[in-house]
């Protein structure tokens, strides 16, 4: 509405007191409500828009009133809410604030849902209405999981061995005081033995921004990656004995002033040990044919997580830099650089677009086997090169896609909850390109993939369903001539 038109319409207004009064609120609650139903569920990225309602004089909040928390403390979720009692605002700026602060609340992966609306419009003030749907923080869990880099590898290159599986009991407990801590237990037994026992909470002060964390683990292997041939992992394995030990012992210091930015430091000591056949048939895998190492280990990350939904973006951009040092000199010397940004767009028709870049720096150049791990391994990876790694110093990939939404719906459980009444699923069809480069100084016989662009493309479908799970389902297409159907649960 112009600046004309408004004026205009304040003087209609105001010549029908308190009629006119009483109206303008109306409308003004009418397009607040509006705009709280666009954004009611978090993969929903419809924007708000400043309605003509705001050019009258800001409203005070009065109230925040806080409901649905059984376990959380009330405080946790007051600092994830962008408004400030006893402060005025703009009905544009309600409306942004609003939006935003359920999307924090949504990022802290504390709710299954949450509704953040204006409520008790009185005057020229108001109150704003949070209500949360807590999720089930207590998983102790039978694990069975196979220990290879994804379950397409394990399908297709080891036929479904079981021999590959790791089992055991996980402990999971979020949220554990109402601070949004963490504590973990691992038990694990099969492919790899391990132990891990894990605490983090990210709100350990009265202000609410330093947390702290410990984590102590322990693993063994009997069988073992000792290197790569044709960019595909070569393993041996000794049913008698142990091939590998690992032990790590480290704190963890975080920093998160608001929502956004988050800072997270890293000190440890690790430990390290092979036998003498993994060393013969790689004296490389350690730096100084050594069969084991033990060295400080200290890394930083940064992230700036400005999304709608963290679990899967559709609006908003996120950039993180990390940085990794192992050892001072001698076998274990590396220092690591990494940088990730990812920008998503939403188009209209209920497309969206999003292009993520990653780029790595291994310094010095000559490092040992374990060092040399990039494309391929955790989410670094091209969709279409899931059966191959690719070991360097120095790379980086792009990822690009267009997605659609298919289809949204809301399942009815018959339980009598308020947490898991209704289930929500979207699907999203999607075609994807993504393209890298790895730098590889010691590169080994066969190894054609690296010091060599890659590109691969696809078509897919996403699914998404309640406490962040998604499914991803991809027929891709790479440079070799190769095609099939790959699946994973979600990465950026």
């Amino acid at each position: 509405m112009s600046e004309v038109a408004s004026l205009h319409l304040r003087r209609t207004l105001n010549l029908f007191n308190p009629w006119g009064h009483a109206m303008r609120h109306i409308l003004t609650c009418l397009c607040l409500a509006l705009s709280v139903y666009t954004t009611a569920q978090p993969w929903q990225t419809a924007e708000p828009s400043a309605p003509a309602m705001s050019a009258y004089g800001p409203s005070t909040v009065r109230r925040i009133l806080i409901t649905g928390q059984q376990r959380t403390r009330t405080y946790i979720i007051a600092r994830e809410i962008t408004l400030v009692e006893g402060r005025a605002y703009g009905v544009a700026d309600i409306l942004s604030q609003v939006r935003t602060s359920r999307q924090n609340l949504m990022n802290t992966a504390l709710f299954v849902d949450v509704s953040v609306t204006p409520c008790n419009w009185e005057g020229d003030s108001l109150d704003i209405a949070v209500d949360v749907k807590e999720r089930w923080y207590w998983w102790p869990f039978f694990y069975f999981k196979p220990i290879d880099r994804n379950w397409n590898v394990w399908l297709d290159q080891y036929n479904s061995s079981l021999e590959r599986i790791n089992y055991g009991l996980k402990v999971k407990v979020d949220n554990i005081t109402g601070r949004n801590d963490k504590f973990n237990i691992w038990l694990l037994k099969g492919y790899t033995e391990q132990v891990t026992v894990k605490y983090f909470n990210p709100f350990a002060d009265r202000a609410l921004r330093h947390g702290y964390g410990f984590e102590l683990s322990h693993a063994q292997f009997r069988e073992v990656n000792y290197s790569t041939r044709s960019n595909r992992q070569q393993f041996y394995k000794d049913e008698q004995r142990y091939m590998r030990r690992q032990s790590y012992a480290g704190l963890t210091y975080s920093y998160r002033k608001g929502s956004i930015d988050r800072h997270t430091a890293f000190l440890g000591v690790r430990m390290d040990r092979i036998e003498d056949t993994i060393l013969a048939m790689n004296p490389g895998f350690f730096l100084g044919q050594l069969k084991q190492v033990t060295y400080p280990e200290l890394s930083y990350l940064f992230q700036h997580l400005d999304v709608d939904y963290i679990p899967y973006p559709l609006r908003g951009y996120t950039l993180e830099a990390s940085f990794l040092k192992r050892g001072f000199g001698g076998p274990m010397d590396l220092w690591q650089f990494g940088l990730r940004g990812a920008r998503y767009w939403t188009l209209p028709a209920r497309f969206y677009f999003s292009t993520l870049m990653d780029a790595t720096l291994k310094l010095p150049f000559h490092q040992s086997f374990i060092n040399q791990s990039l494309l391929g391994y955790s989410d670094n990876f091209l969709r279409g090169m899931e059966y191959y790694v690719v070991d360097g110093v120095a790379g980086g990939m792009v990822r690009n896609t267009l997605r659609k939404e298919l289809l949204k719906f809301d399942l009815r459980t018959g339980l009598r909850s308020r947490t898991y009444a209704v289930i929500p699923f979207r699907f999203y069809a999607k075609a994807y390109s993504d393209a890298g480069y790895i730098y590889a100084r010691d590169n080994r016989p066969g190894n054609v993939l690296s010091n060599r662009f890659l590109y691969t493309g696809g078509l897919g479908l996403d699914i998404l369903t309640i406490y962040d799970w998604v499914l991803r389902l991809e027929y891709s297409f790479n440079q070799l001539g190769e095609h099939g159907l790959f699946f994973h649960k979600f990465s950026l």
